[in-house]
């Protein structure tokens, strides 16, 4: 009869915090990218999340999932997801997550971090008051990578062609390249497109440009890419290119130079947009927002390595030298 009633005891226990668990809201974490690459921004999503009063575990459950920069599995993770029925989810890691989040469901609310346009790859139609179930922060991305090809010329006086690191699936890109190929322009530079989409692509997209035909390689900013950024850092570096990244991760591990925001701080923003929803707040009472700071940083060791005199101007300019 003890044993009976010991099992129970358990049993009932076990019941409880299960029910316990189900009532706690619920937030779906898609990213696009890996644990490896971005598990410390899953770190800065809670952080957002905290500052509006949550904590994973204790009173909000999060369900993570992670695309490993392959955008074709983000449907069935993202059904997978919804099927647990969230309260929010949180798209990130890549234009494609959140344009799938959007196909996904039109009542669920969705975070986002978005690099393109939200206009213009078709998320919301409004960034003062978006007018769907959609609403987050964007990076804005063709505007920084132009940025980085005015900041590759001043490093580079004299490289003349540039290689162009870009994946043609991502929405935005066909915009994305005429304005590239119009800086490009007014900066006197060549730019030879190398294309991946792929593991393997990445390989073949340096495969296929002739040892000495570029000068230097600007990568831009692409969930995809970043999520290989360790295979492109040895690539560039196994023939000694200089090459500009879309964030500072690369250049920790390192790259020559890098420009952009800290995505740190955008995912800390979509952790309390998400806190904010779970409180009640509806996306349209929630504009978009967009970072507004960026950092240029150099890494002097790189240079030495590659024979480069990075320009005084340039180290003067510098939010961080790694030496």
């Amino acid at each position: 009869m003890r044993r009976r009633a010991l099992l129970a005891s358990v049993a009932a226990a076990s019941l409880a915090a299960h029910a316990r668990a189900q009532a706690l809201p619920r937030i779906a974490y898609m990213s696009g990218r890996s644990l490896a690459t971005d598990g410390h921004l899953l770190e800065a999503f809670k952080d957002g999340l905290k500052t509006i009063g949550y904590v994973d575990g204790q009173n909000v459950t999060i369900d993570v999932r992670w695309a490993d920069g392959q955008y074709d599995r983000v449907p069935s993770l993202l059904s997978e997801l919804i099927a647990a029925k969230p309260d929010v989810i949180a798209a990130v890691g890549g234009n494609p997550v959140c344009v799938d989040a959007k196909k996904a469901t039109s009542t669920i609310p969705v975070v986002f971090s978005a690099g393109a346009d939200p206009m213009l790859i078709g998320l919301v139609s409004n960034l003062s008051r978006p007018d769907s179930n959609l609403t987050g922060i964007t990076l804005w991305a063709g505007e920084l990578d132009t940025k980085r090809l005015d900041l590759l010329r001043a490093l580079l006086p004299s490289a003349r062609t540039v290689g162009l690191l870009m994946n043609p699936t991502n929405p935005g890109v066909a915009q994305e390249l005429v304005r590239m190929t119009e800086a490009a322009k007014t900066l006197d530079m060549e730019l030879v497109i190398m294309n991946a989409e792929t593991s393997s692509g990445v390989d073949r997209a340096f495969e296929t440009v002739p040892e000495g035909k570029l000068d230097a390689l600007a990568v831009v900013a692409d969930a995809f890419l970043i999520n290989y950024r360790d295979r492109i850092l040895k690539l560039a570096e196994a023939r000694k290119l200089p090459a500009i990244y879309p964030a500072r991760e690369f250049v920790t591990d390192g790259g020559l130079a890098s420009y952009g925001t800290r995505w740190a701080d955008m995912y800390r923003i979509v952790g309390s947009y998400a806190g904010r929803i779970l409180k009640g707040a509806k996306p349209g009472d929630l504009p978009i927002q967009r970072p507004n700071t960026y950092e240029l940083v150099i890494n002097q060791k790189t240079a030495r390595t590659l024979s480069l005199t990075v320009p005084p101007i340039m180290l003067a300019r510098a939010d961080e030298v790694i030496d």
